[in-house]
């Protein structure tokens, strides 16, 4: 039985990216992810009329207003503008919380954590490879999907958004980095580093990670560029194990790798990239825009409006943009959590999240590299990719991916 869960567990990793990545990962403490979902659920349940006005007075009043256009009577209504909505993405995310808790029991294992580590790996570089191919043959679409035209030309894999994409990759490479830095063996001499029979693994898997940087940079994601490099500091600054040697060759490899990503990339060309950059702030649909048109909802909502609820109630407090275009995301995840969850909620989840980076940083400070290089390069890896999809976060929706295929008129950035 065991066994069988171990490769349903590996199954659902390696395949959830695959269609569309249609997943949305939250990590946090216990306490603080017990309080997320009562109060989620909370949203979601009916009151009588009289008490939703002490709830939610704006939702109170607009139902009100079309009680009277109607002729209704009151009814129990929920928080939520759309329970339905709101349920739904409730469910989906205890489901992930608890496949969370499984995979987590089962990586306890040495072996079951290399295979999960190996399996993520091998399906990030498929997606890189697919990506890459997108970027170099701009016709080409996403998987069945070749109708949506707003990223053509870009890495983006099977994920159509390419900010998503960034965001996946951002989470995987550092792993294969760790994985890399892992194999270093002792040595005392840049001759020695050279000579390794270790060397040949750690150049295919630096060329794996070259394939994922590569794929980053040609998302052309300006906030995934940004927050990769953030990433690429994070982790640098916590590889350190004072230890001469082994910084010698991590120096060794590091260096090669951006030697080498640096020849690619000038090789292939990065024209478009550098005039996305350039053009920040150039366009009219900013994020500003749809950022200050987002504050009154908190202000008249302060326990929030429901899960899956932003792109209904957005419509009624947009102002910048022509009506015949939905923005289905605030792409600042931090700012739409707060809005559909409220405050209770918002402190609940990015307070916990927090308070397991901190912890998470301490932990790795104390994992001895001597003891088990694989467990500290890994711990370097995984925290180096939450930090970039913390920043990323900011500008984007990577915790909210979702099937767009059949949103083409959605803004989006990037």
């Amino acid at each position: 039985m065991t066994t069988i869960i171990r490769i349903l567990a590996l199954f659902i990793i390696g395949t959830m990216p695959i269609l569309f990545a249609a997943v949305q990962p939250w990590v946090c403490l216990k306490k603080m992810a017990i309080i997320f979902f009562v109060w989620t659920l909370f949203l979601c349940l009916p009151f009588p009329y009289p008490v939703l006005s002490l709830f939610s007075p704006t939702r109170s009043e607009i139902l009100s207003k079309a009680l009277a256009l109607t002729g209704s009577t009151p009814a129990w209504e929920t928080v939520s503008y759309s329970s339905r909505s709101a349920l739904a993405w409730w469910v989906f995310l205890l489901s992930l919380g608890l496949f969370f808790i499984v995979v987590r029991n089962l990586c306890t294992d040495r072996k079951m954590l290399k295979r999960v580590v190996f399996v993520m790996i091998g399906i990030g570089l498929i997606e890189a490879v697919y990506g890459l191919i997108q970027a170099l043959v701009p016709s080409m679409g996403v998987l069945w999907v070749d109708y949506v035209q707003a990223y053509l030309g870009t890495a983006r894999g099977t994920f159509i958004n390419r900010n998503n994409f960034a965001g996946f990759i951002e989470m995987i490479w550092p792993l294969a980095l760790g994985i890399t830095l892992a194999m270093t063996g002792r040595v005392y001499s840049l001759k020695e580093a050279l000579g390794s029979d270790k060397l040949n693994r750690q150049a295919l898997m630096a060329l794996g990670i070259i394939v994922f940087l590569l794929a980053l940079i040609f998302t052309r994601s300006r906030a995934g560029i940004v927050s990769g490099l953030i990433g690429f500091l994070v982790f640098s600054i916590m590889a350190r194990t004072g230890m001469k040697d082994v910084a010698l060759q991590t120096r060794v490899l590091l260096g090669g790798i951006i030697v080498l990503l640096c020849i690619y990339t000038m090789t292939i060309g990065v024209g478009p990239i550098m005039e996305r950059f350039l053009t920040i702030g150039g366009d009219g649909n900013s994020r500003m825009d749809i950022w200050r048109d987002s504050l009154p909802i908190i202000k008249d909502h302060p326990l929030g409006i429901g899960l899956g609820n932003y792109e209904n109630v957005f419509q009624v407090y947009n102002q910048s943009f022509i009506t015949d275009k939905t923005v289905i995301h605030a792409h600042n995840d931090y700012l739409q959590l707060l809005i559909e969850t409220g405050w209770i909620g918002f402190f609940a989840i990015v307070g916990g999240f927090l308070i397991f980076l901190g912890k998470s940083a301490r932990r790795i400070k104390r994992l001895d590299f001597r003891r088990d290089p694989l467990r500290f390069y890994l711990a370097v890896g995984a925290f180096s990719g939450l930090i970039s999809m913390t920043v990323h976060s900011m500008f984007d929706f990577n915790r909210r991916m979702m099937n767009v295929e059949h949103r083409t008129s959605n803004i989006n950035f990037e």
